[in-house]
Formats: structure tokens, C-alpha cells, sequence
């Protein structure tokens, strides 16, 4: 569903409209679209930990996005940090190039495990540890690369403004309801509409459900984790 286009019969706003006023042909201003705007933007949140929790192996990524959620830049000698992009919620993977150009994967570590001379060494990175926003090769690169060190991360979705029209959420639009429905439960929250409040969160839990379930069912290489179960039996004495 686009966020606000002229045809209100895929709209979100017009959406909003038709489940708390029962008419989406007109924007009602008692819910105001700056209002709608920062609402259906919350749900888009929550519809991320859902995705993200539900699908851990494809890695979801927003659609909308233009690029792929993978970055280079330049690995400076002597530079013992490099700072996460502010788009970067989760990194997955960490490169750096060796003295021959070849990337080399880093492994992350914790900054409590490693000596002080892994802390001083300089050399070729075999790993990396993350603190306040940056990430920390070690050793320390004595030497430089152009588009040498590399980061693979997820990051939220693209929220919605104002002026949009015709944007999209990027993830299955027969989920986008999720969205408006949300947006619409916040609204009856605020204004004691407390039968629409029921009869929203029944929507909103449904979909969330399904949701849940298309994206869980996306990664087929997850298998499943066994617990051994500690059964205690008496000694017959």
C-alpha cells in the first residue's frame, strides 16, 4: 500500500481514515497528518524487530533502499578505529584487505579478551572489537587501502514524511496494513475509543502473526535447536 497517493483504495492514510471514521475519501483533520505521519512510522519500528526476529538468516533488508546494505571505505595506516555508519543497527560481517589486496573476514572479539600487546600490535587485522560507535581492527593496519575495509550490517526501514505520496514500506505489501492499523489503534489510545482499541488490537495481533509466520517460514537453511532434556529417575533403593 502507498503511504498517501490521490486513490485512497491503496493508501495507508486513507486507510486510517476509513477504520476509525468509517470514510476514506476525505482526510478527517481531527487526526492530524503530522500525527499519522509519526504513528504509522512507530509501527514501522515495531514491524522491524518483528521481521528482524522472524527472518535471521535472510537478513532482512528494506526494498525501498537503492543500495545494498554493505560499505567500503578507505583503510587508513596507523587508524585504530573506524566509525559505524548511523544506518547500522546490527554488523554482520567484517573485511579488511591484507598487503597482497586479498579481504580478509575479521572476527569479532571483546576488548576484555585481548592482551596488551594484541592491543599495541600493528600488522594485518585478523579481528575487530566495537565500542561507542566504532569498530577497532586488530592489529592496528600498518598500511593503507583504498576501499579497503569493508562493513556488512542491517539497518531500519526508510521512514515515511509528510510530503510523501505514493512511497512504500519496503516489505510485503500484503503486510502493510500492519501499519495503518497500528496508526489507527494510537489514535483510539488517545481518544478512549474503547471499542475501536479492541477490535484494532485483534487486527493488529492477526497481522502480526502472519507476518511472523510468512518471514519465519523465508529461511529454510535455519534448523532446528535440540535441548536435551535431564530426566531424573530414582534409584530403585
Amino acid at each position: 500500500m502507498q503511504f498517501n497517493p490521490t486513490d485512497k483504495s491503496i493508501s495507508l492514510i486513507g486507510d486510517i481514515d476509513f477504520l476509525l471514521f468509517g470514510d476514506s475519501t476525505t482526510l478527517n483533520t481531527a487526526y492530524a497528518l503530522v500525527d499519522r505521519v509519526r504513528n504509522v512510522n512507530i509501527e514501522w519500528d515495531e514491524a522491524l524487530t518483528i521481521l528482524y526476529r522472524a527472518d535471521p538468516n535472510y537478513k532482512w533488508d528494506d526494498v525501498s533502499n537503492t543500495d545494498f546494505p554493505i560499505a567500503t571505505i578507505t583503510l587508513t595506516s596507523g587508524l585504530d578505529h573506524y566509525t559505524m555508519l548511523d544506518s547500522a543497527q546490527v554488523i554482520h560481517r567484517v573485511r579488511a584487505k591484507d598487503l597482497n589486496g586479498s579481504w580478509v573476514t575479521l572476527d569479532p572479539v571483546l576488548r576484555r579478551e585481548l592482551s596488551d600487546s594484541e592491543l599495541e600490535a600493528t600488522g594485518t587485522p585478523k579481528k575487530y572489537y566495537k565500542s561507542d560507535g566504532a569498530i577497532f581492527p586488530v592489529p592496528i593496519p600498518n598500511y593503507g587501502y583504498s576501499a579497503g575495509f569493508e562493513l556488512e550490517f542491517q539497518r531500519g526501514g526508510n521512514h515515511f514524511v509528510t510530503g510523501d505520496t505514493t512511497k512504500e514500506a519496503g516489505f510485503n505489501s500484503q503486510f502493510h496494513q500492519f501499519l495503518s492499523v497500528g496508526a489507527a489503534l494510537r489514535y483510539a489510545l488517545a481518544n478512549g475509543m474503547d471499542e475501536k482499541i479492541k477490535l484494532l488490537q485483534q487486527q493488529k495481533t492477526a497481522i502480526a502473526d502472519a507476518m511472523r509466520e510468512h518471514y519465519e517460514m523465508r529461511s529454510p537453511d535455519e534448523h532446528p535447536k535440540l535441548k536435551l532434556k535431564r530426566v531424573s529417575r530414582g534409584t530403585g533403593l
